[in-house]
């Protein structure tokens, strides 16, 4: 089956029938504009013309593109190109000024044979100070036989043009295979320049069976290489040493170097197509790597292309970019095949592949070795068919923004053409290699779509802006290959891409046309002997309070390199220091006291080396040290979510309800003044109590009471005298969502404690109470001297989005509780999907008050008013709110609320103009409600949910649309009728950012935004972390959720965030010093253990974990 569904995506073809308009042109000047061919002398085009010989269908990158190479050629100043071609002639382009240039190929010697090249790579190999030209090919393949060639520069004749010849062979450097591209690095320290091949696949029959399979083996044609220099013009096949993958997976099709970890040596980034995992190859310092993606990334992209590294946000760290798939545009959005099904997705991760989802991912460097994927938050997840990311500054500002080149001709996940090619008639004739030309003629009847290149300005916080509006006649395209040079030596960087069927385009950077300059340097360096270009250096500037780095390496983005100068942009900058570090690290100072223009500066031995803790420590966390004392104090408890995959019974839900344990609950359950904790478990496992020993170590009780409930699903608890006999019982919610209607297990629970910790069943606590329960929470509301309770009700089994009941419930003083909810506060118990209930004085008259948070509602508070709990709304704003921690943040003696959301990096974007949007309805009229969630994209409200996922649910739709193309055309009336939502319960959100709410005094709150670190995943628990010196609390925030729609994908960015108080409201949000917190944290408690103040953290599906301060 896997192998089918991947087969069938990965040659459908679609050309879809429409076009982008370009956008109306600003009145103000543009950033960029394009130059066409006539304007620029570039005529170049990559033409792909496939035939029953050789097509998609023999060849599955038949429309991968080629790149482009950039460099000074001929040595005259001025920045050359060139340019490869699959089916034509590579070409050799000189500058002749003025953004003109000039075709020299044959004068050149180029050879002309024809051959499928793909990456191109501009190297000085050897460093005669003439540019020489690596070119990737594909060869032992159908009808393609080319090697891969080295095309050296024997010299620059009086004309200005310099001459090559192919010394591949001599070089040892001839592969003919699967090869994407070339970068040269000096991965052995050595001095010299060594050789890393990226090489991508072809499907065969096997190649979706378990990793494990091919780890460790090596292919002929497909596995990635490593060549070292061997000093002599000469380089030796060393991959097996190295340690890297080069197994018949190897599908990649991007590759970049950088000094990931900030120690000096050179790394490497891989983008493997399908289903393989990228590679993060990271330096041992001996001549090998290792693979580090699972340790430091959470997620990736799946149909990983072009890929670039640099450091986006200033602080001197590097971030990393792949490109993907997911069409930003509604229209191809909802007529393209999604992500994998549910079932497929999780069978790939249980035979070995990480979690990968098909859009562009940006890995935000935290600091502390890993990376958080916050390409939704940013804004730049989704350019569509995207090949070539470019990190450079537009505009001179010092801020790196983004390029991305995109389009293909064939669109392989178009859900028509997938059915087109399921035609067994097709099928057959592919499997037996015979279509002919009149069934290319059907396939070439399908419509074309082009789409435009985009550029992304950074506007801080890692946040990018859409500069669509400001490019002139940025014509929608077919664009593979790009790289960014200062064509015209103005002090701007301008961008060439290599198209498909269309001569290149040149982006005419108009930063620095007019009289005044935006300022900049650009450095030309000139290393040691062995390495002329000086590849592998940095450049560090100190500035505006953060730092700038540069790291020199020419192979970037897709297919493509650029042996330029290292651009600086100044513009408003305000330099405090300046270095150059060498390849071999050593470094000199930077005096930055010219600018606009180019300065050379050349290696000398003898520098001191750079110690890059100048870096590392330039931003120290400044929150107390942490460190992790599970094992040391014996609390060893894993929780196992049991395997309940609620999309099997209401698939079109955004995310289960049936995973939010485990509880977590902290008392003194047997009097000898130590704390002693219970932690629950999901269905089918075991929940457990824990005494605290007097030498701080924690003992496991045997509870057969809580043994005997296995099959109870236990999401919050607490310890509380529910019969006033001086010995805390246990009271527990019962979640999951899996069981419904009046099923026992659906019932919260009391156990009565015997003052020893052993626990006792107390039948009927909660007769005629069934619920989906998401938390409970003790009170003595009524005052009579026995503590009540409030449990809220999480979800409706089988009817996601119908309100449940929450209860407020009276002890009769023996620990049975009966419903008195309309008696004591009307309104709440359809309050709505409550994910937290708890008791505290908000407004400081000595009487608590009930505190409420919801999903797809606002939160609210039942104030005590003489024993009526009154309705008050704290925020209108509608969130899918998880929880509040009450707290004085600015100690004025008003309670202000930290509140968890969603937070920003979800698909999901919500704002009171463009809410997200549930519509509960029996839409096919069966008797059961579906879900439809909806939500904007380019102005238009759409579902989330593709074509497949809706007419599973509602077959009708299947009939209504029977091609893609008219449902991706159809209006959510015109998909749903009027009628249907118009009858439909609506539930809406408007509001995702993680938040404190302002206390203002009267009631009144002002909701404000947490910092943006605080923004990449939803917080589920919060507790105060300590006091600052100012004397103001500091909050240590848990959260992320993995259980989401597989489109959605897992919310898994943070590791445990710490919020700083500045004061004034303000805060600092920062991750844990000295500890990782992987994982989704539901519960944080403070504990003392051996008089030691802790926090125990319950994490679902994971091993509890207990933290405190560094002694």
């Amino acid at each position: 089956m896997f192998k089918n569904i991947s087969f069938l995506f990965f040659l459908a073809v679609i050309i879809i029938a429409c076009h982008f308009n370009v956008e109306k042109q600003p009145s103000t000047p543009p950033m960029f504009r394009v130059l066409t061919d006539t304007q620029t002398g570039l005529h170049f085009q990559n033409h792909l013309k496939p035939s029953p010989n050789f097509n998609m269908f023999k060849y599955m990158y038949f429309y991968n593109g080629a790149g482009v190479g950039a460099g000074d050629f001929n040595n005259d100043g001025k920045i050359d190109l060139f340019f490869t071609a699959n089916q034509g002639d590579n070409k050799l382009y000189l500058n002749k000024g003025g953004l003109k240039f000039e075709d020299v190929t044959q004068q050149a010697g180029i050879p002309e044979d024809g051959e499928w090249s793909t990456g191109v790579s501009v190297v000085d190999i050897n460093n005669d100070g003439l540019l020489d030209i690596y070119i990737c090919r594909v060869g032992h393949y159908e009808v393609l036989n080319g090697h891969n060639q080295l095309l050296i520069c024997t010299g620059i004749d009086s004309a200005g043009i310099p001459h090559y010849k192919d010394e591949a062979k001599a070089y040892g450097l001839d592969f003919s295979g699967f090869s994407t591209q070339a970068v040269f690095f000096d991965y052995d320290m050595d001095g010299d320049l060594d050789m890393f091949l990226l090489n991508h696949s072809v499907h065969q029959n096997g190649l979706f069976a378990p990793r494990k399979n091919f780890l460790g083996t090596y292919d002929s044609l497909s596995g990635d290489r490593i060549y070292r220099n061997n000093g002599n013009h000469t380089f030796t096949d060393v991959t097996r040493q190295t340690g890297i993958n080069s197994s018949a997976i190897s599908y990649g099709l991007g590759v970049v170097v950088a000094d990931i970890n900030l120690d000096g040596y050179p790394d490497l980034y891989v983008g493997n197509d399908f289903h393989e995992n990228d590679y993060l190859y990271i330096n041992q310092k001996n001549g090998a790597f290792k693979e580090e993606n699972n340790q430091r990334l959470m997620h990736t992209s799946q149909f990983s292309m072009g890929v670039d590294v640099a450091d986006v946000n200033n602080d001197g760290y590097p971030e990393i970019i792949s490109m993907d798939m997911l069409p930003f545009d509604p229209y191809i959005l909802k007529r393209s095949l999604g992500e994998d099904e549910y079932d497929i997705f999780y069978h790939k991760i249980e035979v070995g592949y990480n979690y990968q989802y098909t859009r562009n991912n940006l890995q935000l460097n935290r600091r502390n070795g890993m990376f958080s994927e916050i390409g939704l938050y940013s804004g730049v997840y989704a350019t569509d068919w995207s090949w070539a990311p470019l990190w450079m500054d537009f505009d001179n500002d010092g801020k790196k923004d983004l390029f991305i080149s995109n389009g293909i001709p064939k669109r392989m996940n178009d859900m028509d053409y997938v059915n087109f090619v399921s035609n067994e008639e097709i099928q057959k004739k592919i499997n037996s290699n015979t279509i002919a030309d009149q069934d290319m003629a059907l396939v070439n009847k399908f419509p074309e779509i082009k789409i435009p290149n985009k550029f992304y300005r950074n506007s801080g916080q890692m946040v990018f802006v859409d500069e669509q509006n400001n490019i002139q006649n940025n014509q929608p395209t077919y664009s593979n290959g790009a790289v960014y040079a200062d064509l015209d030596n103005d002090g701007d960087l301008d961008v060439v891409v290599n198209n498909i069927d269309e001569p290149v385009m040149v982006y005419e950077n108009t930063t620095n046309n007019g009289a005044i300059k935006k300022s900049y340097l650009e450095l030309n360096l000139k290393g040691p002997g062995k390495n002329i270009h000086a590849l592998g250096s940095k450049v560090i500037v100190y500035a505006n309070g953060g730092i700038r780095t540069y790291e020199k390496y020419p192979t970037r983005g897709f297919q493509s390199s650029m042996e330029i100068p290292l651009h600086i942009g100044l513009d408003s900058t305000k330099i405090d220091s300046a270095f150059l570090i060498w390849p071999d690290n050593t470094y000199q100072r930077l005096g930055f006291a010219e600018k606009n223009t180019t300065i050379t500066l050349q290696y000398k031995k003898g520098l001191p080396k750079f110690n890059y803790a100048n870096i590392t420590a330039f931003h120290p966390n400044t929150s107390r040290p942490m460190e992790d004392i599970t094992e040391k104090i014996h609390l060893n408890y894993l929780h196992k979510e049991n395997h309940f995959v609620e999309f099997d019974r209401e698939p079109l839900i955004p995310h289960m309800v049936s995973t939010e344990g485990p509880a977590l609950a902290v008392a003194d359950i047997n009097h000898d003044g130590l704390q002693d904790v219970f932690i629950g478990a999901s269905k089918t496992y075991k929940p457990v109590v824990f005494l605290q020993k007097t030498n701080g170590t924690f003992q496991r009780l045997n509870e057969p009471a809580l043994n005997a409930d296995s099959t109870y699903e236990d999401v919050d608890a607490t310890w509380v005298d529910v019969n006033n006999d001086g010995n805390v019982d246990l009271v527990i919610a019962s979640g999951g969502n899996e069981y419904y209607g009046t099923d026992e297990r659906m019932q919260p629970r009391v156990y009565l404690n015997d003052g020893k910790g052993n626990l006792a069943r107390l039948p009927d606590a909660f007769k005629n109470i069934y619920m989906t329960a998401s938390s409970v929470s003790p009170f003595d509301f009524n005052g009579d001297g026995f503590v009540d309770v409030f449990i809220g009700g999480r979800a409706v089994p089988w009817n996601y989005g119908q309100t449940p009941i929450s209860y407020l419930l009276l002890n009769d003083g023996k620990g049975h509780f009966t419903d008195v909810t309309e008696k004591y506060a009307k309104g709440l118990s359809n309050i709505g999907l409550v994910t937290q209930g708890i008791w505290f004085d908000l407004n400081k008259d000595g009487k608590k008050d009930l505190i409420v948070t919801t999903e797809w509602n606002g939160i609210y508070a039942f104030m005590n008013q003489n024993g009526q709990f009154v309705k008050t709304t704290l925020t209108n704003k509608k969130g899918w709110w998880n929880f509040v921690l009450p707290v004085d943040i600015n100690n004025d003696g008003q309670i202000d609320l930290i509140a968890g959301n969603l937070g920003l990096n979800s698909r999901l974007k919500a704002t009171e103009k463009e809410p997200v949007r549930l519509y509960v309805n029996d839409f096919d009229d069966n008797g059961q409600k579906e879900q439809v969630l909806t939500y904007y994209l380019e102005g238009k409200e759409i579902p989330f949910a593709n074509k497949d996922e809706l007419q599973k649910q509602i077959p009708i739709l299947k009939k209504r649309f029977l091609y893609a193309e008219n449902f991706a055309k159809a209006t959510l009336p015109e998909l749903f009728t009027q009628e249907k939502l118009s009858s439909a319960t609506v539930l809406e959100a408007n509001y995702f950012s993680n938040a404190v709410l302002l206390n203002n005094g009267n009631m009144h709150f002002t909701v404000q935004a947490l910092p943006w670190q605080a923004q990449l995943s939803p917080y589920k628990t919060g507790v105060v972390l300590d006091t600052g010196t100012n004397g103001l609390p500091n909050i240590f925030l848990g959260g992320n959720f993995y259980d989401n729609n597989i489109q959605m994908g897992r919310y898994d960015a943070d590791f445990g965030t710490i919020l700083t108080n500045n004061g004034h409201q303000q805060f600092t949000a920062s991750t844990m010093n000295g500890l990782i917190i992987k994982g989704q944290i539901r519960h944080i408690l403070p504990i003392t253990i051996g008089g030691r103040n802790c926090f125990i953290l319950a994490r679902n599906n994971d091993s509890t974990m207990v933290i405190g301060f560094e002694k």
